[in-house]
């Protein structure tokens, strides 16, 4: 009944999903009150265009919406996103995205993502750095399916596309605050426009969150997962002239709350491999077990803390010329990360992480392309990409069995028990060439062709030793390793009619091989996997009926997925091995519908659907196990989202408005062996928010509530030493919050 309840509240729908992409004309003026959905303009080919007249699967989401959403970082997308999830190990770091199914649960950090990650343009390759950017935001875009004759960095689920707002012609401000359970803080806020009329513009903005944690342990008595958050980005626009505009901004950010504690489930064996049970409950190797479940306490004798600082910087220039625009990108950005974790999430100390990265980046793009309105659309451009990984991470293994006053007596790295440290240092180098052309044969026929040639270049240099009492190397590893490949794109698009486009494409993305980044002792472990591929194949039709108030879009797809990467756990040992290797090939077809629709100007709804089939064809992984036939990592079969928004006028024509969505998923499973300690059960999830807005809409007080009903799952599972640490979702959460712009 509960989720039969929930789907029934996910069939509603959530405000219009509106975006303004970036330099893209503003949508057609409408008037607050109009009936009927605005035009979505999105820059996915590079280009201002109605998502409606582009030939590829986009989730285009308004700033608003997000903010409306909750939504403060890239996991969080699957609210409104079908087929897009996430695996996210720790509060802030470590986040691997799936889109279609298609990704890797690789929480390393030299990690490529099968899903790209852009910040105004800029590729963001650090794991970390990648949630710092959900504020001040005038939209996002997810495309779905490789993606690589238009974008810096070949992927081969996907891409993400997060747009901030830009310094605006006119003074303008706006801001919000927000108070909630586990006294929750939110402050965000922006405020821009001209400094010296229409040549020099700017716009500054940041945000603030603070929470306090709300997992007891039971040894302190502390609350922990706490959240301690800021960010900021500065934007300054410079316009010499009608046709140059050169952009300067620079971003910034910290995390200073807990790192992520888990949930202990024992493994039921102990240290030599024997079975040990307790009443039927499965014990860890000391005979430990948390039986009370409850998901809002534990026992930890280790209280995580994450340590995050971000900066990023970029300059583009954009130069209008004759019939073309020369545009070009330069950016730079680091992360400093430093993590302490209870690993075994136990009150023993069994083994404790300390994760140290220091990723550094530059980038610089390079597009020449040309203006609008002939019958050939063209661009082409250039790529290069640098990437220096410095990490100091360390496992201090079975601490407990050791003497504090006899450090060398118990020290015994032959049984793997003393502080096991692996740095290692990792260059990367891309180049990459690409071009794309639409070619109108007709006025209602387009057709489309893109290439991209790529070279990765990745330099890896591992140690790993015994580090506490004396120091005791074990490995020292040395390889490199260059990738090349040549990703194509075709499509044909036909206007049937002013609100009906049938499209078509095939497209080949890449996602580069390298060298795992995990905890290594055998040099077996550090052979270098395969790049993957993925030949994409997709039909779809985009329509806006009954004059705009009902838009229906939806596409078919299929993949032939080759050599995709997988992350595993060998588990044959006490000790579980990270490693990272290539699987054999996996199908993966489905189909994707988007319904909104706008009947009246108070009521607006959507539902959006994902049908998935995702298997391993052919795969033999560690000990000949054969998972040919297993579902993939993070692919439900079926995936809903919806909301619905309405709106009753007041006297004095201010309004009270509700707006609800919600998120239904079927099982999944988070690694390639489909074990039932592996299964994410199906869930729903629904929030809600009620509000009052002045009559120009200029400010808002709100009543918002998320996972209203508790609905807890797991969002990761990692095999330790005779037990399994379990992440979950957040609690619900509900609050107040006062919304302003002028």
């Amino acid at each position: 009944m509960r989720v039969a309840t929930l789907v029934s509240v996910s069939l509603l729908a959530l405000a219009p999903l509106a975006a303004r992409a970036e330099e893209a004309p503003p949508p057609k003026a409408e008037g607050p009150k109009a009936v009927g959905l605005g035009e979505i303009v999105v820059t996915a080919q590079r280009r201002a265009q109605n998502v409606q007249d582009v030939p590829i699967s986009i989730a285009a989401i308004s700033g608003e919406a997000l903010a409306q959403a909750g939504i403060r970082d890239p996991r969080d997308l699957s609210l409104l996103v079908p087929g897009l999830s996430s695996q996210a190990g720790t509060a802030a770091t470590t986040t691997s995205l799936f889109l279609r199914g298609v990704g890797i649960g690789d929480f390393n950090s030299n990690t490529t993502g099968a899903v790209g990650v852009y910040v105004d343009d800029v590729f963001l390759g650090a794991n970390a750095g990648k949630l710092f950017n959900v504020f001040d935001s005038d939209g996002i875009e997810v495309l779905k399916g490789p993606q690589g004759t238009l974008y810096g960095r070949n992927t081969t689920a996907g891409a993400i596309r997060f747009t901030s707002r830009k310094p605006t012609d006119t003074f303008t401000a706006n801001g919000s605050a927000s108070y909630g359970r586990y006294n929750e803080i939110q402050l965000e806020g922006g405020v821009g426009g001209p400094i010296a009329g229409d040549v020099l513009k700017a716009r500054v903005s940041g945000t603030y969150l603070k929470r306090d944690g709300w997992l007891l342990n039971r040894v302190t008595g502390h609350k922990l997962n706490d959240l301690d958050m800021w960010a900021g980005r500065a934007i300054v626009d410079f316009t010499p002239n009608a046709d140059t505009l050169i952009r300067a901004i620079v971003h910034g950010g910290q995390n200073r709350g807990g790192a992520r504690q888990f949930q202990h489930r024992g493994q039921g064996i102990d240290f030599a491999g024997n079975p040990n049970y307790a009443n039927g409950v499965p014990l860890d190797g000391l005979g430990y077990a948390d039986t009370d479940h409850n998901l809002n306490a534990g026992d930890y004798d280790v209280e995580g803390k994450e340590k995050v600082d971000v900066f990023g910087a970029s300059l583009t220039a954009s130069v209008q010329l004759d019939k073309v625009t020369l545009t070009s990108i330069s950016a730079y950005e680091q992360v400093r990360r430093h993590t302490l974790e209870d690993t075994d999430a136990s009150p023993n100390n069994v083994i404790t992480a300390t994760y140290i990265d220091r990723p550094e980046q530059f980038s610089q793009e390079l597009r020449l392309q040309s203006r609008d309105g002939g019958k050939v659309n063209w661009i082409v451009g250039g790529y290069y990409f640098h990437d220096n990984l410095v990490t100091k991470s360390a496992y201090d293994i079975l601490r407990v069995f050791r003497d504090p006053n006899d450090l060398l007596g118990t020290f015994d790295p032959a049984n793997s028990i003393g502080n096991f440290v692996f740095p290692y240092t990792q260059k990367t180098e891309s180049w990459a060439a690409f071009a794309q052309a639409d070619v109108k044969l007709t006025d209602k026929l387009t057709v489309t062709g893109g290439l991209r040639y790529s070279v990765d270049k990745i330099d890896f240099d591992f140690h790993s030793a015994f580090d506490d009492v004396i120091f005791v190397p074990v490995l020292d590893f040395a390889g490199s390793k260059t990738f090349r490949d040549l990703s194509w794109r075709g499509a044909i698009s036909y206007q049937a009619t002013n609100d009906v486009l049938l499209y078509a494409t095939a497209s080949k993305g890449y996602n580069s091989g390298g060298f795992a980044g995990g905890s290594s002792s055998d040099p077996a472990q550090l052979k270098p996997f395969r790049s993957e591929k993925l030949y994409a194949y997709e039909a779809g039709f985009k329509s806006e009926v009954l004059g705009r108030t009902l838009r229906f879009n939806a596409a078919a797809f299929y993949y032939n997925y080759q050599d995709l990467q997988v992350f595993v756990f060998d588990t044959s040992g006490v000790i579980p091995v990270q490693r990272k290797l290539n699987a054999g090939n996996a199908e993966i077809y489905g189909v994707e519908s988007e319904l909104q629709a706008q009947p009246s100007r108070n009521f607006n709804a959507f539902v959006n659907l994902s049908l998935l089939h995702a298997r391993y064809k052919t795969f033999t992984a560690l000990s000949a196990a054969d998972y040919s036939g297993n579902q993939l990592v993070n692919a439900p079969s079926v995936a809903i989202s919806a909301g619905f928004a309405l709106t009753q006028p007041l006297p004095g024509e201010s309004a009270l408005r509700l707006r609800m969505d919600g998120s239904f998923q079927s099982e999944t499973f988070l690694a390639p062996d489909n074990l039932p300690g592996n299964r994410v059960a199906p869930y729903a999830l629904a929030n809600a928010r009620l509000s009052w807005l002045s009559r120009d809409e200029k400010l808002e007080f709100a009543l918002w509530a998320k996972n209203i009903t508790n609905t807890r799952f797991i969002t990761y599972v990692s095999p330790v030493i005779t037990q399994d640490e379990i992440n979950y979702n957040d609690p619900a959460t509900y609050g107040v919050q006062v919304v302003f712009k002028f």
